[in-house]
Parts: C-alpha cells; sequence; structure tokens
C-alpha cells in the first residue's frame, strides 16, 4: 500500500480484522470443550498455554502457532535490541507523553476504541489501574531485553496473549451485538477491535513518541533511533497481526500517524466519560497521586486546549504549568545527558534494566510530581 493510498484505505481497514486470532480463537474453545471441568478452568484465562499445546493436533491452531513464531527477513535483533534501548533512554518523557497524549488524547479521542472500551468496561474506574497497569508492564516486558520478544520470550508470549484477547472481546462484542438491538454500531465504528484500531495502538506506541510526543517536550530523536524503534514496533504489529508492511519504513509510518491523526481524533460524549475516567483514575492511585492541575496541564501542553475543550478538561492554574515544565526539563535535562555521553547512557540504562528498577524509578518520579 503506497502513502498515497493509506487515506483512502481507512473505511476498509476499518471492516477487516485478525481472522486468523479469530479462527484460532473458536479453535481454543472447541478444543476446551472437550477438556474436563477443572482443565476448562485452569485455562480458561490462559489462551495461550491452550495455543502452544493444541498446535500439535489442531490444523489452525499450528498455522497461527508457525506464524507467531516464524521470524520475518526483515528482522534485525540487534536493531531491535537497540529499539528497546531508545524506550529507556527517554523512558520518563516517553512515560509522561504516553499517559497524557496518548491515553488522554489518542484513546479517548477516538471513537470506535472508545465505544468497545465501554462496552467491555475496560475504562470503568474500578477496572482501569488494572488495565494501565496491564498496559505499562507489557510495554516494561518487550523493552527489557531482546530474549524477551523472541520465540519462547516472555514479552514474546504476553504480546500473543493480547492477540488472543482482542479476538476475544471482538467474538463477544459481536454476538451480543446480534441478540441486542443498537449495543454497537458496526456501521458507524466498524468491526469492534478492527485492523485500523491495530494500526493506530502500534501507532500511539511507537509513532506518536517519534513525532509528536517528545518532539512536544522539546525532545528530539535521531533518525537511527527512530528507524530502529519504529522496527521494534513493527515486529510487535507482526506478532499482533498488524499489517507488516504499514511499517517498513518511517516514511510510511509517520504519514500513516498524521493520517490516523486527523481521521481518528473526533472527540464524542462517551471520549468525555473515557477521558474524565482515566484522570480520575491516575489522580486517585495510592500511593502517589497527580493533581489534577497537573494532569492538565501536561493534557493541554501535549493536545492543545480545542481536544481538551472537547474532552471536557479542566484549566489549569499557571503554577500547575509550572509544575509540569518542570517535570519537562528535568526529562530534557537526562536525555541531553544521556546522548552527551554513552558512559552514562549505558550505566543509566543498565541500572534502568535491572530487576524492579524501572518500576522505582517511576515511583520516584511519580512521588516528586504528586503533590503538586
Amino acid at each position: 500500500m503506497i502513502l498515497q493510498d493509506f487515506e483512502a484505505e481507512l473505511r476498509d481497514l476499518r471492516y477487516r480484522c485478525d481472522t486468523d486470532a479469530d479462527l484460532a480463537l473458536s479453535a481454543i474453545q472447541r478444543q476446551l470443550r472437550n477438556k474436563s471441568e477443572t482443565e476448562q478452568l485452569r485455562h480458561r484465562n490462559d489462551l495461550f498455554s491452550v495455543l502452544e499445546a493444541e498446535s500439535r493436533v489442531d490444523a489452525v491452531l499450528a498455522k497461527l502457532w508457525s506464524d507467531v513464531n516464524s521470524v520475518p527477513e526483515w528482522v534485525d535483533w540487534s536493531q531491535l535490541e537497540r529499539g528497546q534501548r531508545v524506550f529507556h533512554r527517554y523512558i520518563l518523557a516517553s512515560v509522561t507523553g504516553f499517559i497524557l497524549q496518548g491515553f488522554i488524547g489518542e484513546n479517548s479521542s477516538a471513537s470506535g476504541v472508545v465505544e468497545v472500551l465501554l462496552l467491555t468496561g475496560g475504562f470503568h474506574p474500578k477496572n482501569l489501574t488494572r488495565r494501565l497497569k496491564e498496559t505499562f508492564r507489557w510495554l516494561l516486558e518487550v523493552t527489557s531485553d531482546l530474549s524477551s520478544i523472541q520465540p519462547g520470550g516472555k514479552g514474546h508470549a504476553d504480546t500473543i496473549r493480547v492477540r488472543l484477547l482482542h479476538a476475544q472481546v471482538r467474538q463477544r462484542v459481536l454476538a451480543l451485538a446480534e441478540r441486542k438491538a443498537g449495543y454497537y454500531d458496526s456501521a458507524r465504528y466498524g468491526l469492534p477491535i478492527n485492523t485500523l484500531d491495530s494500526v493506530h495502538s502500534i501507532s500511539t506506541f511507537c509513532c506518536s513518541p517519534m513525532w509528536s510526543q517528545l518532539p512536544k517536550m522539546r525532545i528530539n530523536p535521531t533518525a537511527d533511533e527512530i528507524e530502529d524503534y519504529i522496527a521494534l514496533f513493527r515486529y510487535l504489529g507482526h506478532l499482533l497481526g498488524v499489517p507488516q508492511a504499514l511499517f517498513d519504513t518511517t516514511a510510511r509510518a509517520r504519514k500513516i500517524m498524521e493520517v490516523m491523526m486527523e481521521h481518528e481524533s473526533q472527540p464524542t460524549t462517551s471520549s468525555q466519560t473515557v477521558a474524565r475516567n482515566f484522570i480520575q483514575t491516575i489522580t486517585s492511585t495510592r500511593p502517589h497521586k497527580l493533581s489534577r492541575g497537573f494532569v492538565a496541564a501536561g493534557a493541554r501542553y501535549m493536545n492543545g486546549d480545542e481536544i481538551c475543550d472537547k474532552l471536557g478538561i479542566q484549566h489549569p492554574n499557571p503554577l500547575h504549568y509550572a509544575t509540569f515544565h518542570g517535570c519537562r526539563w528535568l526529562a530534557i535535562t537526562l536525555c541531553h545527558l544521556q546522548r552527551s555521553c554513552m558512559a552514562i547512557d549505558r550505566l543509566i540504562i543498565s541500572v534502568r534494566l535491572a530487576p524492579n528498577s524501572v518500576k522505582k524509578v517511576l515511583t520516584s518520579a511519580h512521588r516528586l510530581l504528586a503533590e503538586h
């Protein structure tokens, strides 16, 4: 698909989905029906283990298992490892940008994503803390070390679990839509968790930090860093069933991000609910609660007033803006320090990759901002 055709293909992508995962889910469910009740309960929450075990005897599962364990020819493991290091080089800025723009600005403004999240309870305050922890745990896992994302690694397995979970949600929403008139509007939003939604997710994880979030914070990754980071998420997208050709060059990836931001940023009343629930969650999560003013200041700086007004986000006072900019300058200082001295860069990244260190770094940063 060439760049100028992508815009015309958006509608088609909205009505396409990961049929391989859908077929695999149905095959897994058939396999589970042949198990004892005890085995069914044991495997119900871990579809990946059934996929792995039954791929030896079921042709449908064998196909998916072969696909996710076959490494594409374009994969350069050393490049993907460099991509992992890019994340940790910019981790404070990346996580800040991901929360304030990725979740609040992009996810809350994408109407199709919002509808599915609300229907499944994924953005209900009581579920949101768990969902955020799971998302960041996955992100930290797939960027922890190279072996984690290679076949047999924990990040590799967790990514396939996410793919099967998406198929499960899609199956549930479509089944309920058949029984309940008006439950979900496929004509308007497309299939639940469709190909466009998956492309949007990958773009949010890798394109937005490189060309939107970090530059807005006055941090500009190098061309080599961008190429390595996009390659990492192109591979993760492959595991998730996203068409690989969409992210085969940085130019194409950037164009996709720009088109996604233009076409998918359409806040609705439901978007306000999602944004409100998200802000409520990150400002009430103990033990280190962020202030609503700080979150609002960051969200308005990263997304602009127009989007934030549509999402119903408050106007913060100058002190909150000052606090956010203090956080931004801390991130800028750390990034320039690492980029100016490779020895410092290697040391800081190695410390962050040590067991539990990333959690400690993020918790410490959170604590610094919590009282403002």
